[in-house]
């Protein structure tokens, strides 16, 4: 967030933050004051919504709003049994109702656009990638990172950049998969990195051998592209930014979500063994090019505010 607002404002945005903070969902509702004044304030020409309960913290206004949807708010997260809670589903309601109110609206991938309800609501929907900044992550010397992390250097590590309590995720899966690998490679080694900063996860991606993700769905999901970015391959089950795989053909590999199918594509990158790594990223989903798409609209936007007060 703090990157896409650094590259808006390279391009003459005046960019203010408002944040609504972590925890229970009522914060959304208890913000609306502080938005409330920040409005007053700032006197925006629009409102970024980004995270669609988010959008709760918006009291009526007449500032158009544009919300960016990023996954699970229109996706809901499933239990342990791959059912959608009460609480999930209700998050989804919500969002579905901040689309409504949204002037415009923005979805990180088109299977995500997808997911918003009515013909009329995928319309007013604009697919804006998950985007990457190259310039923080970025390929890095495995060895280096290793000693930096104090992780052996003999091991094939297969980062998990996910968190693993979340059963959407599949972290069963995951592991069932390396452990069909080490079958094949006696030294591949299941490594789940979580709450890490942006800043220190280029060394964790570096430090990796190739990355898994077995997610039941996802809007990007962002790590991938992260991991490409820093040279790393990715093996994935069909999910997400379906795009990509056409556009990565190198870097990302599709993979039917069974242990052995995975496993075996996993084997396939690791075998590669790449003497210098590169960036895997197409320019497509860097965050100078989503900046660019989102200050397109936020121009649309205002435009259109204006056109009808006229």
């Amino acid at each position: 967030m703090l990157r896409l607002a650094t590259a808006l404002r390279a391009l003459g945005h005046r960019v203010e933050l408002v944040e609504l903070g972590v925890g229970h969902p009522l914060r959304y509702l208890l913000a609306r004051p502080r938005v409330a004044a920040a409005i007053r304030e700032k006197s925006p020409d629009v409102i970024h919504v980004h995270f669609g309960c988010s959008g709760l913290a918006v009291p009526r206004t007449s500032v158009p709003i544009l919300t960016t949807f990023n996954g699970d708010d229109l996706t809901g997260t499933p239990d342990t049994r791959g059912r959608l809670s009460l609480k999930s589903r209700l998050g989804v309601l919500v969002s579905q109702y901040v689309a409504l109110r949204s002037a415009r609206c923005i979805a990180v991938s088109k299977t995500l656009r997808e997911r918003l309800w009515t013909n009329s609501l995928r319309a007013k929907t604009t697919v804006v990638r998950d985007a990457v900044d190259p310039s923080l992550f970025r390929p890095l010397q495995r060895d280096l990172a290793r000693e930096r992390l104090g992780m052996p250097k003999d091991e094939a590590l297969i980062i998990f950049p996910h968190n693993a309590w979340e059963p959407r995720k599949r972290v069963w899966l995951a592991e069932a998969a390396v452990k069909v690998l080490s079958q094949w490679i006696p030294n591949a080694r299941f490594w789940v990195v979580n709450g890490q900063g942006a800043d220190e996860m280029p060394w964790y991606y570096a430090a990796a051998d190739a990355m898994i993700v077995t997610s039941m769905f996802e809007g990007g999901p962002t790590a991938t592209k992260e991991a490409l970015s820093c040279g790393i391959p990715v093996v994935s089950v069909a999910v997400g930014d379906l795009e990509l795989f056409q556009e990565a053909p190198t870097g990302l590999i599709c993979a039917d979500d069974t242990p052995l199918a995975l496993a075996s594509a996993l084997r396939e990158v690791l075998q590669r063994n790449p003497t210098e790594r590169v960036s895997l990223l197409p320019d497509s989903v860097k965050l100078d090019e989503a900046a660019r798409r989102i200050s397109g609209l936020y121009q649309d936007v205002v435009a259109r505010a204006r056109g009808m007060s006229a």
